[in-house]
């Protein structure tokens, strides 16, 4: 479906828009992938303005008071400019489920300055993670079409911890959400909790290929852990991966039914499993897009219809 045709507020005109549910926490986002985001002008929320009418104000109701839009510094070249308010329908033009969403708009910090090269790769591949994470869309600035990443899609999870664990203490750990896990073949390390002796543990499923759990310690962590005190993860990482039957799928905008329905019964058990880590070692937990996934979060995923 093009976009050429469908009337946006002038503030968005010609840029690369993301549109996410209203009241979503883009900050929050933005600090996940740039360490140095904060707003430079922050939104001014529309409300109650306090100034009430009527004889000695009663039955009398609040002026609204008007928002403003903000500025979100990304980092020294890119800035978001919102939230810009749409509604049911404006949504709905758009291709988005009829509800209320917010939508931010991309620019340069700098405007003599275009966006190319590495930078855009960078802020692309946000704009298409924060879509995923928050359930929202990308209009890119051609309007060619709505970009509507799958939220489902990202069922990988990663455990940062500062407590090893060996491949003998994970695999109990994790066989009740992963039926048949066992660890890999000459994979067991001589010294349990050596570095250089990091392990897997692999369940596979006749139908919907295979889970696995790989232990390794790396200083190369994600950057959203920046924004936690350093006492809440570590350098043990503890990645809970899935490998489809047909791994190509993986990257399809629409994988086939049998890859969803797949996707669908092996994501509860990654989740438990992650949790079942987490509940022994402590740590974070980061999804494959490079956001924290709260215990609450965790929980609702593994709490979801599996096999």
């Amino acid at each position: 479906m093009s976009l050429a045709a469908v009337a946006l507020p002038v503030g968005l005109k010609d840029r690369h828009v993301l549109v996410v549910p209203r009241g979503t926490d883009v900050l929050a986002l933005a600090a996940a992938w740039f360490p140095g985001a904060a707003w430079s002008i922050p939104p001014v929320q529309a409300g109650a303005s306090g100034r009430m009418t009527g004889a000695r104000f009663r039955g009398m109701a609040a002026q609204p008071a008007t928002g403003s839009a903000g500025l979100l510094q990304l980092d020294a070249t890119m800035t978001l400019h919102g939230p810009i308010a749409l509604d049911a329908d404006a949504a709905r033009e758009l291709g988005l489920a009829p509800r209320d969403v917010d939508a931010y708009a991309l620019a340069s910090a700098d405007p003599a300055v275009r966006l190319q090269g590495a930078a855009m790769d960078l802020v692309t591949g946000w704009l298409v993670a924060a879509a995923r994470r928050s359930g929202g869309a990308i209009v890119p600035a051609d309007r060619a079409r709505l970009v509507q990443p799958d939220p489902s899609a990202a069922v990988d999870l990663t455990l940062w911890s500062a407590v090893p664990m060996s491949a003998h203490e994970a695999v109990p750990l994790v066989r009740p959400a992963l039926h048949g896990a066992r660890i890999g073949a000459g994979e067991v390390p001589s010294q349990a909790y050596a570095p250089e002796g990091a392990f897997s543990v692999t369940a596979v499923f006749e139908y919907d290929g295979a889970v696995t759990v790989r232990a390794d310690r790396s200083t190369d962590v994600p950057m959203v852990l920046s924004t936690l005190d350093w006492r809440e993860y570590g350098p043990w990482a503890y990645h809970v991966v899935w490998q489809p039957t047909s791994p190509e799928e993986l990257t399809m905008d629409q994988p086939s039914p049998l890859h969803v329905i797949a996707r669908s019964r092996v994501s509860p058990g990654i989740a438990r499993a992650t949790a079942a880590l987490w509940r022994a070692v402590g740590g974070s937990v980061v999804d494959s897009m490079g956001f924290l996934v709260t215990p609450d979060e965790l929980r609702e995923r593994a709490s979801n219809i599996a096999r």
